[in-house]
């Protein structure tokens, strides 16, 4: 009896021990746990019940918290805490609180999850009521835009610290075009595959217009098999440095689409690197007499980087295709790259 008296004292006394460690360390220790486990954590003591709402970093997940009310008590619950970085997957945007606003928080990463039966789902649309006065950098998949007030498909326009935006697979409703607008926006990525369920949303063939992102240096375009109608000022296309093309399905596409590619690259007067994939090339050989086009723009290029596919994407880069883009810039460095599954875009 004496001996599990004193096992049950030293246990007590390991655990005090644990608690009794800083905040930066307990941190430490939850920083290596999902975010259901971290929050669990709460339960242990006194001592860890806000421990995890000061982690930097949170992944909230309609697969761990189902319950709404939870979900959005959980995020307040952060967002109390100064959160910085924060990655929501969402079966509904009602996870979001109406008008949610976090001061602290510079990195938004936000899916929509539809189940199983994606086909039968409506998009969620991405509320234009966010107050985030501090974000530099949002990730969006699989939501709807629609027009505010102004009439205008404006979502990013309110976010003054924009700097990197990625959307993808995201739809405009109302046949409207998806207007970008943000003054400190540097780095754009925008994947439009019409997989599952981006194919069965309506407005997935809207056009792109670069309004005002005077700030724009690097722009990344993927789609398949339609490519989207891309258009804007002059400022904003001269002020593009850096630009990586990526068209997956070049077989289906009608010739309407195919000179949305070519008019993009006309437009892109003063790129200094461009990374292209073969199936872009072929989608750009198939335009009538396209060898005998003579370019206006790619009078800086310093740099061309072609990805070729491999079997899963069989192609080969067309004749003529590479001096075609540089006839503007014969003595660019070019680079042919073997493309890797799992490999991000990169430019």
């Amino acid at each position: 009896m004496v001996k599990r008296k004193r096992q049950r004292k030293d246990n007590q006394n390991e655990q005090d021990r644990i608690s009794d460690l800083s905040d930066c360390l307990l941190l430490h220790i939850l920083s290596v746990l999902n975010t259901k486990q971290a929050i669990q954590t709460s339960i242990l003591s006194k001592r860890w019940i806000n421990v995890w709402k000061n982690l930097p970093s949170l992944t909230l997940s309609c697969f761990d918290i189902r319950n709404i009310d939870l979900f959005q008590k959980t995020l307040k619950d952060a967002v109390s805490h100064n959160i910085k970085h924060l990655k929501l997957v969402v079966s509904t945007i009602e996870c979001i609180p109406p008008y949610f606003s976090c001061l602290s928080l510079t990195s938004l990463n936000l899916k929509a999850f539809y189940g199983k039966m994606f086909h039968l789902a409506q998009p969620q649309i991405f509320p234009n009521s966010l107050c985030l006065p501090a974000l530099t950098t949002l990730s969006l998949e699989y939501f709807a835009f629609r027009r505010s007030d102004d009439g205008y498909v404006e979502p990013f326009s309110t976010f003054n610290m924009l700097n990197t935006l990625t959307v993808r697979s995201c739809v405009v409703l109302g046949g409207q075009s998806l207007r970008i607008s943000s003054t400190k926006l540097g780095n754009l990525t925008i994947h439009l595959y019409r997989g599952q369920p981006y194919k069965y949303f309506p407005g997935s063939t809207f056009g792109i217009e670069l309004y005002h992102a005077p700030s724009l240096h690097t722009f990344v375009f993927t789609a398949d098999d339609y490519i989207h109608k891309l258009y804007g000022s002059k400022s904003v296309f001269s002020s593009i440095k850096h630009v990586y093309f990526d068209v997956v399905c070049y077989c289906n596409l009608q010739r309407r689409n195919q000179s949305n590619i070519l008019d993009l690259l006309v437009e892109l007067a003063n790129i200094e690197s461009l990374t292209i994939t073969s199936t872009t090339l072929m989608v750009l050989s198939n335009f009538p007499d396209v060898l005998k086009v003579k370019l206006p723009s790619l009078l800086n290029l310093k740099s061309l980087k072609v990805i070729t596919h491999p079997v899963s994407r069989p192609t080969t880069i067309p004749n003529g295709m590479v001096h075609f883009l540089l006839q503007n810039s014969p003595l660019a460095k070019v680079d042919y790259i073997k493309y890797k599954k799992g490999e991000r875009s990169t430019i």
